[in-house]
């Protein structure tokens, strides 16, 4: 049984306790022992929707500030981009984690010379096996 069915049990069972045996006692309980238990469960129920609410107002502000962060990330990286003395080649701009702008034009050759490579292979499957 789910943490909501359950709940929904009790208080199903607390309702028909309390109209048709109010003044009874089951397994050494009264009806206010029971009503008790199941108070605290509503009780944690009502923190939860407390906190699920303050979760999610957290969560839209890491978003909007997240956002700032990626427009200050991209305009630094720019900025280093730009600057005379770093520039798009430089050390800086590649610790940072970006691929220098030499370095591309022969990434995306050597991309392209393996895609030509699997193509030709796909189509001649006995001569691929003898380039090295």
């Amino acid at each position: 049984m789910s943490a909501i069915d359950i709940y929904v049990k009790a208080v199903v069972v607390l309702d028909a306790w309390a109209d048709r045996r109010p003044n009874k006692t089951f397994f050494g309980m009264a009806l206010d022992d029971f009503r008790k238990i199941v108070d605290r469960s509503a009780a944690t129920r009502a923190e939860l929707t407390v906190a699920e609410g303050q979760v999610r107002e957290i969560l839209k502000r890491r978003e909007a500030a997240d956002e700032l962060t990626r427009r200050a990330v991209i305009r630094v990286v720019n900025g280093v981009k730009g600057d005379p003395t770093e520039g798009e080649d430089g050390d800086l701009l590649r610790v940072m984690g970006y691929v220098p702008h030499s370095a591309r034009g022969s990434i995306t050759s050597a991309a392209r010379r393996s895609k030509a490579k699997a193509a030709a292979a796909a189509e001649k499957p006995g001569d691929a096996e003898d380039e090295g």
